[in-house]
């Protein structure tokens, strides 16, 4: 069953369409032209589904909407709050119209017909977990699961979506999972004056396909899994487990540092510095949360137990990288604090830390003053690094200016941080107005590390110094990309390898698939799918970018706007030593690489997708 949900009417509909989340999303959008309006606007239709596959990792929560970030169509996913949302009977739902006060939408499946509760809930929100408590105090009788968004959302366009595991009426510690980019939160609340969705219903029993699995694989099921994710449970050759502490040990020196500023930094000296994140983020990890076996999974029946936790904070890399290293903090112990803040006030923390470490260097440089931005300067420089005291005092230091920022943009207590509100892209442009004796040869926006979209979208690349993830696709931010960082391809292999992976990813997303078991399930996934669908899942996903690309395209076409993400790019091929690029673009020849890479990028997806001329 689909619904489409009237917050103005506080009623709901049944309605057609795919049983596919993305599919659903992309079709009700392009049905009902949502491009015409403000992503702000209550027509921006917020949607999610969950996954159509009753397999181990098949139950996540699929969000789709127009993002107030990346101007165009985006989604995001969100580990194991499917498997709750299936007892409530729906496979998708769409939210239209605004709630007239905040509100917090319920979904009752016990009975035989859906019940569809709007909850008005006017309490300030100021703490996300806080607002959480608040939920499980009013449901703790169910069998519930919810996401909420947080005050960021309300005021930002960078508004995260959270959910927590409830049993027995407590969080299960370490079990949060987000699904934060590209800004859903900020739709949800902004646009529909929705605070959360509460859902439960029916336990109801699930086809068994672990028969499909162990006939392929000839070993039992729970086995082919767990000797397929390795890396997210328990790594033997590394000693750890988890995104966190598997992928410092690869990252090494292309770690992004300083707001991405590794091209500048002697190797050596950023050698030496990594040896130091080792040591004071890793290997503090393995001992809090390795060691005790501190691991719990997102909230359906998975062996992986990927989720990674210790102090009761969840640790994964891309939050803590983007809140640690790139904002010049390496002591696990600051960037907690950082973490934790950015959390709890809903924001993406990816987006919040590549906002935070361009502001950072701004002050850093000069361009911007403290008292501008109502925080003291950050200690920016890989020559305060050396010692470890150093280490550990300036990034305490920084982590404390990080978490004022936070609050200052998320409670938008000062004028910097109402100019901040939108992200690192709108807010440099502004800035160039408001100072414009300070702009010479590079524009506040310049230092900024976003892939365009349009006139105004952006997001911030996943953490990997990857040339990939530089280039203006369709969907950016995500993983649909080739991410393999330490390589500089020819501009046709780039393109090819990242249409793989897009295939590849965009069908994990819209069958509701955790990317973590990736491995197993793509050798069987036509085999799979067969069972619950009749559905060509290459043709589906192929018609995917095909619907996305021409939804975008009433919007604006890909920018290649940032000036750091240009220079990543051209000292990528001489870092990753490729000799005939590295002279190419030391003659000019930057734009050619994209073009080529656009080119075929668009030629292998059948649309026509390049830089505005």
């Amino acid at each position: 069953m689909n619904i489409l949900i009237d917050g103005s009417r506080q009623n709901y509909e049944e309605i057609e369409g795919s049983e596919f989340p993305i599919s659903f999303g992309i079709n009700l959008h392009t049905k009902q032209e949502t491009w015409k309006y403000d992503t702000f606007d209550e027509k921006n239709l917020f949607c999610f589904g969950k996954g159509v596959l009753p397999i181990i990792g098949g139950h996540r929560l699929i969000f789709s909407f127009r993002s107030p970030l990346w101007d165009g169509f985006h989604f995001s996913a969100m580990g194991g709050a499917g498997y709750a949302f299936k007892d409530t009977g729906i496979q998708n739902v769409a939210i239209t119209g605004r709630c007239e006060v905040p509100t917090v939408i319920v979904l009752n499946g016990e009975e035989d017909k859906l019940k569809i509760e709007f909850m008005p809930f006017t309490e300030e929100i100021t703490d996300i977990y806080e607002f959480n408590d608040k939920i499980i105090d009013l449901f703790k009788e169910k069998n519930y699961r919810a996401f909420l968004v947080g005050p960021a959302s309300k005021t930002t366009n960078m508004g995260g979506i959270y959910s927590q595991t409830i049993r027995n009426g407590k969080i299960v510690e370490g079990s949060e999972d987000w699904a934060a980019r590209g800004g859903g939160g900020s739709v949800l609340y902004q646009a529909h004056n929705v605070l959360g969705v509460v859902f439960f219903g029916k336990k109801t029993p699930e086809k068994n396909l672990k028969e499909i699995v162990e006939e392929h694989y000839n070993k039992p099921y729970t086995k082919v899994v767990l000797e397929h994710t390795e890396k997210y449970r328990y790594s033997e050759e590394k000693k750890t487990g988890g995104t966190f502490g598997n992928n410092y040990h690869v990252t090494m020196e292309l770690t992004p540092v300083f707001n991405w500023r590794m091209p500048f930094i002697d190797k050596n000296k950023r050698m030496k510095l990594h040896k130091k994140i080792i040591e004071y983020f890793v290997n503090r990890f393995d001992k809090e949360a390795i060691e005790t076996k501190n691991w719990t999974n997102c909230g359906e029946p998975c062996p992986v137990v990927c989720k990674k936790y210790r102090k009761g904070l969840h640790v994964d890399y891309e939050p803590y990288e983007a809140n640690g290293p790139c904002i010049g903090v390496f002591d696990i112990y600051a960037a907690d604090k950082v973490v934790h803040t950015v959390d709890k006030l809903g924001f993406d923390a990816i987006e919040f830390g590549n906002l935070c470490s361009w502001t950072f260097e701004l002050l850093n440089n000069g361009m911007l003053k403290p008292e501008e931005v109502g925080i003291e300067k950050p200690v920016f420089d890989i020559a305060n690094f050396e010692t470890d005291d150093d280490i550990l005092k300036n990034s305490m230091h920084n982590a404390q200016q990080a978490v004022k920022l936070a609050e200052n943009i998320a409670f938008q207590k000062n004028e910097f941080g109402k100019i901040c509100k939108s992200g690192t892209r709108r807010a440099g442009k502004i800035l160039d107005e408001k100072y414009p004796d300070r702009v010479n040869d590079k524009k506040f926006e310049d230092f900024g590390v976003y892939d365009s979209f349009g006139e105004h979208g952006q997001i911030s690349p996943t953490m990997y110094w990857a040339i990939g993830n530089f280039m203006p696709y369709l969907i950016q931010g995500k993983y649909l990309t080739h991410y393999q960082c330490g390589v500089f391809l020819e501009p046709e292999e780039l393109a090819e390898l990242s249409v793989k992976n897009s295939i590849e990813e965009i069908t994990l997303e819209n069958l509701g698939i955790c990317r973590f078991h990736r491995k197993w399930i793509t050798p069987i996934i036509d085999k799979l799918v067969k069972e619950v669908s009749d559905v060509n899942l290459n043709e589906e996903s192929m018609e995917l970018f095909k619907k996305i690309a021409k939804y975008d395209s009433n919007i604006g076409c890909p920018e290649m706007e940032s000036e750091r993400v240009k220079e990543l790019i051209i000292a990528g091929a001489f870092e990753f030593e490729n000799e005939k690029w590295s002279k190419e673009f030391e003659n000019g020849n930057f734009n050619e690489y994209i073009k080529r890479v656009l080119e075929k990028y668009s030629e292998l997806l059948e649309i026509d997708w390049k830089l505005k001329e």
